[in-house]
């Protein structure tokens, strides 16, 4: 099982698309609702332009927690987003927190050790970025641990 998280109308072949208004069934609802799947059932998850919309702080905690509580041992999630200060990251009225590579550092306890936040940890697999008409995006694999 792979599952694209607010993939809208772009998903992709393979994936299960999470998202509330274009998912399907159990399907058809909001990452801060939780995934339907019990834990360790998932083999991957992605999610494109979504945390952006999902807002900084315990929410955002939340969010990749739960990706974390559905992935199965060494699962990966892949994860892409505007990066400040780039005006796509901000001008968007719907955008209600803001990315940079150090974001993502507070996920693999580079930033706060031993998961203070309540944070589960990942590992970054892969770190990369592009440039797209809006700004620069980032883009992270993170892998949950065996």
């Amino acid at each position: 099982m792979r599952i694209d998280i607010g993939g809208g109308l772009v998903t992709h072949e393979g994936f299960t698309n999470l998202d509330p208004i274009h998912g399907q069934g159990v399907m058809q609802r909001r990452i801060q609702d939780g995934i339907p799947y019990e834990h360790d059932s998932v083999e991957a998850a992605r999610c494109s332009h979504l945390m952006e919309h999902v807002p900084a702080g315990p929410e955002r905690i939340a969010a990749f927690n739960e990706v974390w509580r559905v992935l199965e041992p060494g699962g990966t999630f892949e994860v892409i987003v505007p990066l400040f200060p780039c005006w796509g990251a901000i001008a968007d009225p719907t955008h209600v927190s803001f990315w940079v590579r150090e974001s993502f550092d507070y996920f693999t306890g580079v930033m706060v050790p031993n998961a203070e936040y309540g944070i589960r940890l990942w590992e970054m697999v892969e770190w990369t970025t592009c440039e797209a008409p809006w700004g620069t995006e980032g883009h992270a694999v993170l892998r949950k641990p065996r």
